[in-house]
């Protein structure tokens, strides 16, 4: 008994392990930016498709991580994630040019992919009933923790060689402050193939591998008898639906403002130790909220948090776009006070993502998919849901090179509009239902 309460205790750990790597990749690069901008190493454009690279290869990479799943095990698929993860820093640090660079951070997202649909899938098929909550609880925990660490490597990174806007910076010691932020990615990475490593099969896995004539008979059974046409309302409009909200989920910037808050404070005044301890700050306050939100989504309810955390959203993407404005216009002059503004806005925007969309959505999308479409359902929300994220990433830089920061801002702001009022007039409430009465409602 004592050594399975050990291991339960061990797979709780590796979940926190494979919630931190899972970010970690992707967001890694938001203190290097300014470096890279320093440097003039790479256009705006390259820059925006550097950064959005990850989430394309992981929207990829997530479609197929099932399949590979079932075809080599959950722990392999574990293991080949992490050690692409790590592997990942060899082009963008060893090799120079935009295109070795592209293919580490297509790496990362392909392990970032992986990891997203496999641990979760792992942890569902391990862990017993009581400690299955738990094991969600701490991927997606770790998760934050993850891009906090980011801001953290980049606070670490300015103390040690110097802010990229300091003249008294060196090329030299530029070139390896941003490589050195990379070369932080690894660490997550080791660290989880490592535990991985210790990791028992799954054992939903090695039951089919084993072969049961009964349920393979009773599966083709199943698979050969006649099923509802898909074309129903009680299919269309959840799906539909499911579709709006994760489509606006990262329409309205979440991902954007994740790479790019840095360079955000910087640009809005902060000088870069300034700049970077307020990065550390927006993402302790993600920490704080997703704590907050956890323990609020069973008793206030899945709609009542995302209609409070949209509404939010959408004062903050307006408020930080009218400092943003008044910069332009020269209505206010760069300074800590415009810096600080600024990070008041897009704290506020973190804050209210992190209570509402950023715990609920996918819990409440799950609840309201009916069985028959929910797998491939979902499957195909979560692709949706990278893909916006991957354009909005991409295009970010640029729209704010072309038309500054304001209009990009309050055009994100609308977005969350958008979102409010599909959680506010079309989203059900779930919060107490069983499957089968939300699936009864759609009839």
């Amino acid at each position: 008994m004592e050594k399975a309460k050990r291991y339960m205790v061990f797979l709780l750990v590796m979940a926190g392990c494979g919630g931190m790597l899972f970010d970690f990749g992707g967001t890694i690069i938001n203190p290097a930016i300014p470096y890279l901008e320093s440097l003039k190493l790479y256009t705006t454009a390259e820059l925006s498709h550097l950064t959005s690279a990850v989430v394309m290869s992981a929207a990829f990479a997530g479609l197929v991580a099932g399949t590979l799943a079932e075809w080599i095990g959950r722990k392999k698929v574990m293991l080949l994630a992490a050690a692409i993860a790590a592997l990942a820093c060899l082009p963008i640090c060893l090799m120079p040019g935009y295109w070795p660079f592209y293919i580490g951070r297509t790496l990362q997202g392909i392990a970032a992919g992986l990891i997203g649909v496999v641990v979760p899938m792992y942890l569902a098929e391990s862990l017993d009933a009581a400690n299955r909550g738990k094991g969600a609880g701490v991927f997606q925990f770790m998760d934050v923790i993850g891009i906090l660490f980011c801001s953290l490597v980049g606070v670490a990174v300015v103390k040690a060689v110097g802010g990229p806007s300091d003249p008294a910076t060196t090329v030299a010691a530029k070139n390896l402050a941003w490589k050195t932020v990379f070369w932080s990615s690894a660490v997550p990475a080791v660290v989880f193939f490592l535990g991985a490593l210790g990791l028992k099969e799954s054992p939903v896995w090695l039951a089919k591998k084993a072969g049961k004539p009964q349920a393979a008979a009773a599966e083709a059974k199943a698979s050969a008898a006649p099923k509802d046409p898909l074309l129903q309302r009680k299919y269309v409009i959840p799906f539909v639906l499911a579709v709006v909200i994760l489509a606006c989920n990262q329409a309205t910037g979440c991902n954007a403002i994740q790479y790019f808050a840095l360079k955000m404070f910087m640009d809005a005044g902060l000088g870069d130790a300034v700049a970077n301890y307020a990065n550390v700050a927006l993402w302790a306050v993600m920490l704080a909220m997703t704590a907050v939100a956890c323990t609020l989504v069973d008793r206030k309810g899945r709609t009542f948090l995302l209609k409070i955390g949209t509404a939010g959203m959408v004062l903050a993407d307006v408020g930080a776009g009218f400092v943003f404005l008044a910069l332009k216009k020269g209505w206010l002059a760069p300074s800590l006070l415009s810096g600080w503004l600024a990070v008041a806005g897009i704290a506020l925007f973190i804050a209210s993502f992190s209570i509402g969309p950023g715990v609920v959505v996918w819990l409440a999308l799950s609840e309201l998919m009916p069985n028959r479409i929910r797998a491939n359902g979902m499957a195909i929300g979560l692709f949706i849901n990278m893909m916006v994220a991957y354009l909005i990433a991409d295009v970010f830089l640029q729209l704010v090179e072309k038309w500054g920061y304001a209009p990009v801002l309050f055009m994100l702001a609308g977005f969350a509009v958008v979102y409010f009022i599909t959680a506010a007039f079309f989203l059900p409430e779930t919060k107490g239902k069983t499957l089968e009465e939300i699936e009864e409602y759609w009839k």
